[in-house]
């Protein structure tokens, strides 16, 4: 029953007038046990009345004590979540569960209170700080299109919020499984040939291992003894496009495993946004048919290192390198054919450059090999590799055998003093000229 609209208030007119009717029917109630009522006068009467009241009041300030005290305690805790929850980025659970929860001291309704509250407060904030971890992950992938990038950055989140110490994201590229980034994997490209992983890719279900602790596997792929090993499918449009697989030292809680859909569905977009710009950024930087640089980008890569070589002072060798006759090879056996030895050409040049080297094709059947750090003699070493290589292998067409040559030119900075990289092409293109005019099949560099 309420008289106004403050609790508190009520409580004081009905204990007061509590205190006011006890007071009034403790006289008679004197009479009743029987008391003389010479004793029972207006003092006496007065006296029960203000005792009732002093009583009612009493009882009123004790509960204002114990229980507000409490109340207003439950009420400083919401407060302050109020206040602060705007300016939280990420609430630091221990510093709010200093100040948010509220200490159970009691078997009541008022502990049972405070419990519930307490569990309120650890649940809004773990969703608050996993929602806030979700953002965070999203913007990853929204603000970046790099596929090595995006998957690094991923990775570390991934590894942050599950606890884990190890990870890689293995991504499929029309057929072609590849590490995007790994984690403190020692050898992550073996962890494709996996049957476990091929598996992962077909059947687009989460897979995980969990160890006991006595025992200790060697996997070989993992500088520590994981107890838990988990393969999460990343799909979109129900195409499973990349995988997270994470190692962690302890097992995971249901409560991380059952958010980790959250992060995949966001990185799907990523990683799909990622691949195509990916493919977008090789078809615009690539020969579609050899796969190798072309001209245009080609050459910006060469200025690059020509820039670098005046700058640090080190020698740069290019080889320019030209099929002989390959006319003859497209009138004979037709353009399909020409292609498949263009193409087996340049496969074959790749596997005597090292990293750091820059195949491009220059035009048609003219191809140009930057070579930074190589000077003359190790640019004639490299040609006459390629040379020779190309002179003993041959195409496959029907029942016959389709074998070409190549001769090359080729020219070191600074052992050739030019001032641009324009004339160490040059050059490189006249003793090009140079070989194929004295007979072909040779290489010819000063």
């Amino acid at each position: 029953m309420k008289i106004t609209k403050k609790v508190f208030l009520d409580l004081t007119i009905f204990m007061i007038g509590f205190g006011l009717v006890v007071g009034i029917i403790f006289p008679i109630f004197v009479i009743i046990i029987g008391v003389p009522k010479v004793y029972i006068n207006g003092l006496f009467v007065t006296s029960s009345i203000m005792a009732g009241i002093i009583v009612g009041i009493v009882n009123v300030v004790l509960a204002r004590v114990v229980v507000g005290k409490k109340l207003n305690r439950l009420l400083k805790s919401m407060k302050h979540i109020n206040e602060n929850l705007d300016n939280y980025d990420e609430i630091d659970e221990e510093a709010c569960f200093n100040q948010c929860l509220i200490p159970i001291d009691s078997e009541d309704v008022i502990g049972e209170t405070s419990e519930s509250f307490n569990k309120l407060v650890k649940s809004f904030i773990s969703k608050l700080n996993e929602s806030n971890s979700v953002r965070k992950f999203t913007e990853i992938f929204t603000n970046e299109l790099d596929l090595d990038r995006l998957s690094e950055k991923a990775i570390h989140h991934l590894i942050e919020h599950t606890g884990s110490k190890a990870g890689m994201i293995i991504i499929d590229k029309g057929g072609l499984l590849e590490v995007a980034y790994s984690h403190l994997i020692k050898d992550p490209e073996k962890m494709i040939d996996l049957e476990i992983i091929h598996k992962a890719f077909s059947k687009n279900q989460r897979t995980s291992f969990e160890f006991q602790k006595e025992i200790k596997i060697e996997a070989g792929f993992i500088d520590f003894s994981p107890r838990t090993l988990l393969i999460e499918p990343v799909s979109y449009k129900k195409q499973v496009i990349a995988l997270v697989l994470l190692a962690s030292t302890s097992y995971f809680e249901k409560d991380i495993l059952d958010t980790i859909d959250n992060y995949t569905h966001g990185l799907a977009l990523g990683l799909n946004n990622a691949i195509i710009h990916d493919r977008l950024e090789q078809l615009s930087i690539l020969d579609p048919l050899t796969k190798t640089y072309n001209r245009r980008f080609g050459m910006e890569r060469l200025k690059e290192e020509f820039s670098r070589s005046v700058r640090t002072n080190t020698p740069m060798g290019v080889l320019m390198l030209d099929l002989d006759h390959f006319k003859n090879v497209n009138d004979t056996y037709g353009h399909t054919v020409g292609d498949k030895v263009l193409s087996n050409f340049a496969t074959l040049v790749k596997t005597f450059i090292r990293k750091e080297d820059t195949l491009i094709r220059y035009g048609g059947e003219e191809f140009l090999i930057v070579l930074p750090g190589a000077n003359i003699a190790a640019i004639e070493i490299i040609g006459e590799k390629i040379r020779r290589v190309i002179e003993e292998t041959f195409v496959k067409y029907a029942k016959q055998e389709v074998k070409v040559t190549v001769s090359i030119g080729g020219s070191s900075f600074p052992e050739l003093i030019c001032d641009s990289y324009e004339q160490l092409v040059e050059s490189a293109d006249k003793h090009l000229y140079e070989a194929k005019d004295t007979g072909r099949n040779k290489v010819v560099s000063r």
